[in-house]
C-alpha cells in the first residue's frame, strides 16, 4: 500500500518529465501534434489535480481575460461572416485554455527538489529537437524532404526553393529555451547547460527568422531584467499595452512594397509581403474599428483573395528577379495583436492588452522573490510576442497549445526553492 502510495505521490512528477521528454521533439517533428498533446497533458494534470491540487494555484485572471475574450467573440458572431468557423475557434480556444490552466496549476505543487526527473528528461527532449534542427540544416532540408516524401507519395519532392517544414518547430524551440534555461541552471546539470547551447547553435543555423528574432529579442530580455528586474519588467508591462492600442495606426503609417524594395532591401522577401497584408489589415480595422469583422473573420475578409503579383527590378539586389506572388490576407494576418483588432476591434484589443498586463504584472510581483525565474519567463514573454508578432493565427490550435504547455513550463521555474538551497548568479 505504501509503495502505492508513494508512487502516486510522485505522479505529477513522472508525468511532467514525460511532458518535458515529449513536448520539444514533437514540436519540431510534428508541430501541429502540440493540438493533441495538450489536451491529452491536460487531461492527465486534471486527474492529478483533482486527487489534491490546491485551487488557489488556477491562474484565474489570466482565466478570467480568456473567457472574457471568448464571450466577446461569440458576441461578435452577431455580425461575422464566419459564424461556424468563429464559433469553432471559441471553443477550441476555452477547451485549450483550461487543459492549459490544469497543467499550470499542477505545476505549481511540484517542489524544486523534486525535479531529479524532469530536468534530465528535459535535457534529453531538448536534445533531440536540437539535433534533428541541425541535421535538417546540415542535410540541405533533409528531413523536410523525406517528410514530404512520405505525405505526398512516390517521386514528390520539396523545390529547392521551399523553406524547411520543421520551421515550426524553431519557433517553439525559442519559446521553450527560456524556462529550460531556468531550471538547467537551478539543477547545476552540466548536461542540461551544455543543452542549452546545443539548442542555441540550432536556432542560429535554423532558417527559422521568427525563431531567431526571439532568441536575440528574448535574450536581450532576459538580460535586462536580470540586471535591473524592477525598472524592466514595468518597462515591458507598459510597452505590451501601448503595443497593443497603437500597432493598426503604426502600421498604416509604414512604408510598403514596392517602396520597401528600394528602402529597405535587407529585408528578407517574406517580410516585404508580411508588410503587404499588414496594410491591408489596418485599412480593413480602420473600417470596423470598434467591433471588428467577428471572431475568425480574417479568412474570408473582403478582398483579401486578391492575389498580389510584385517583382523587385531594382539594383539594390545586384540583379536579383524577386517576386511576391501571394493573397492579401493568407487566412490571417500573420500577426496577434493586428487579427484582434481586425476580428474583434477595440473590445479585443483591450481584453489583450488586459491579458498582457496581467501576465507581465504577475511576473513582476515575484521578481523580488526569484528574480532568475522573473528573467526567464520575462525573456519568454518576448520570444512569444514576437513570433505571434510575424507568424501563425492568434485561434489556431497547435499555437495556443503551444503557448500554455511553454506557460506551464515557465511556472514550473517559480516553484518554491528549498529553505537551504543556495542560487548562483548569472
Amino acid at each position: 500500500m505504501s509503495e502505492e502510495r508513494t508512487f502516486l505521490e510522485r505522479a505529477p512528477e513522472y508525468t511532467f518529465a514525460l511532458a518535458a521528454l515529449v513536448a520539444p521533439p514533437l514540436a519540431v517533428l510534428v508541430p501541429l501534434g502540440m493540438a493533441v498533446y495538450l489536451p491529452i497533458f491536460g487531461g492527465l494534470c486534471a486527474i492529478l489535480f483533482w486527487r489534491g491540487g490546491d485551487f488557489g494555484l488556477l491562474p484565474i485572471a489570466p482565466l478570467i481575460l480568456v473567457a472574457a475574450l471568448c464571450g466577446w467573440g461569440a458576441i461578435s458572431l452577431l455580425w461575422a461572416m464566419e459564424i461556424q468557423s468563429g464559433a469553432l475557434a471559441i471553443v477550441r480556444l476555452a477547451a485549450l485554455s483550461i487543459a492549459g490552466s490544469l497543467s499550470f496549476a499542477l505545476a505549481g505543487t511540484i517542489r524544486l527538489e523534486r525535479f531529479r526527473f524532469i530536468v534530465p528528461a528535459f535535457t534529453l527532449g531538448i536534445f533531440v529537437a536540437a539535433v534533428v534542427l541541425i541535421i535538417e540544416v546540415e542535410t540541405g532540408n533533409g528531413l523536410s524532404q523525406l517528410i514530404f516524401h512520405i505525405k505526398a507519395g512516390p517521386g514528390q519532392f520539396l523545390s529547392s526553393t521551399q523553406k524547411s517544414l520543421l520551421g515550426r518547430g524553431g519557433t517553439v524551440l525559442a519559446l521553450l529555451i527560456w524556462p529550460f534555461i531556468v531550471l538547467a541552471w537551478r539543477a547545476r546539470s552540466h548536461w542540461a547547460i551544455g543543452g542549452i547551447g546545443i539548442a542555441m547553435v540550432a536556432l542560429l543555423l535554423s532558417d527559422s527568422l521568427a525563431g531567431r528574432l526571439a532568441l536575440a529579442f528574448g535574450g536581450a530580455m532576459f538580460l535586462l531584467v536580470r540586471i535591473s528586474p524592477r525598472i524592466w519588467l514595468r518597462v515591458l508591462k507598459a510597452a505590451v499595452v501601448v503595443c497593443v492600442l497603437i500597432l493598426p495606426g503604426v502600421i498604416s503609417r509604414a512604408p510598403q512594397p514596392p517602396e520597401t524594395f528600394d528602402s529597405m532591401p535587407w529585408l528578407p522577401l517574406s517580410a516585404h509581403h508580411r508588410l503587404l497584408i499588414w496594410h491591408f489589415a489596418a485599412d480593413r480595422i480602420a473600417e470596423h474599428r470598434m467591433l471588428g469583422w467577428g471572431m475568425d473573420a480574417s479568412r474570408s475578409i473582403p478582398g483579401g483573395d486578391e492575389t498580389v503579383n510584385l517583382i523587385d527590378y531594382y539594383p539594390v539586389t545586384h540583379g536579383t528577379r524577386r517576386v511576391i506572388n501571394g493573397n492579401l490576407m493568407p487566412l490571417h494576418p500573420h500577426n496577434a495583436i493586428l487579427q484582434c483588432w481586425l476580428e474583434l476591434g477595440l473590445g479585443g484589443a483591450l481584453i489583450l492588452a488586459a491579458f498582457l498586463w496581467t501576465m507581465v504584472g504577475n511576473v513582476e510581483k515575484s521578481a523580488a522573490r526569484d528574480p532568475l525565474s522573473a528573467a526567464g519567463i520575462a525573456g519568454c514573454i518576448v520570444a512569444a510576442l514576437v513570433v505571434s508578432a510575424v507568424s501563425y493565427g492568434a485561434w489556431q490550435s497547435w499555437w495556443v497549445s503551444t503557448l500554455w504547455v511553454v506557460a506551464t513550463f515557465c511556472r514550473l521555474t517559480i516553484s518554491e526553492p528549498l529553505p537551504s538551497s543556495g542560487e548562483p548568479s548569472i
